[in-house]
């Protein structure tokens, strides 16, 4: 599942709707030069309209990369959703939304830092509760493997560090770019996840196995 709609903004544009023409230009130029480096003259040219055009759905530029973050949130939402509505058991769910992740990190390349980027996140509630429910979304599976509330969202805090680790050195190049690689770390976070389930179970040992 692509989550990045890397189509220029000017195309979408002339479909008469400039707000979300400027969110996917903001999306690829952030993938290009990153949270910093973001200029809203530069999506302001790729969507074809006047430099102030921008300020009159966006208060400032940095609405324009919440929006752009908040757009992304809701895509993986969707995903982890579509993920966790297939998986038969508690621990595949929680494995496959991991490796789902490391691939949609894999897949939005530079715009995987609009859903980290602390300059964003500490001004924005709105973007950290949007982090939080992606991550509640897990929580349900977490409980069916956990003996108490404590313990499922240990397993829940652990699953989510493993799974922003696993994309965080994906994208640090630690594995290399290529679709194998990516493939292949997918994997390993699928193995680390079921292992991670393992051995939180053999702590607590509350329930039987599932």
């Amino acid at each position: 599942m692509a989550m990045t709609e890397r189509g220029r903004g000017r195309d979408n544009y002339h479909h008469g709707d400039l707000a979300t023409a400027l969110v996917r230009a903001t999306l690829e130029i952030v993938d290009e030069v990153g949270v910093r480096r973001f200029s809203v003259i530069e999506a302001a040219r790729r969507t074809g309209v006047s430099p102030g055009a921008p300020y009159r759905h966006f208060a400032d530029r940095d609405a324009l990369l919440v929006a752009a973050s908040l757009d992304i949130q809701n895509r993986v939402k969707e995903l982890f959703l579509e993920v966790l509505g297939t998986a038969t058991t508690p621990t595949e769910r929680l494995a496959s939304v991991v490796a789902a992740y490391v691939r949609v990190a894999a897949d939005l390349r530079g715009g995987y830092e609009l859903l980290t980027a602390p300059s964003l996140l500490e001004a924005n509630p709105e973007l950290r509760e949007g982090n939080r429910a992606l991550a509640d979304l897990l929580l349900p599976s977490a409980r069916e493997l956990a003996p108490d509330a404590e313990s499922a969202h240990a397993l829940l805090d652990a699953t989510c560090s493993l799974m922003r680790g696993y994309a965080a050195r994906l994208l640090d190049g630690e594995f290399g770019a290529s679709e194998r690689a990516v493939e292949e770390i997918a994997a390993r976070a699928t193995t680390a996840t079921r292992a991670l389930v393992a051995g939180h179970r053999d702590e607590t040992a509350g329930l039987p196995e599932k």
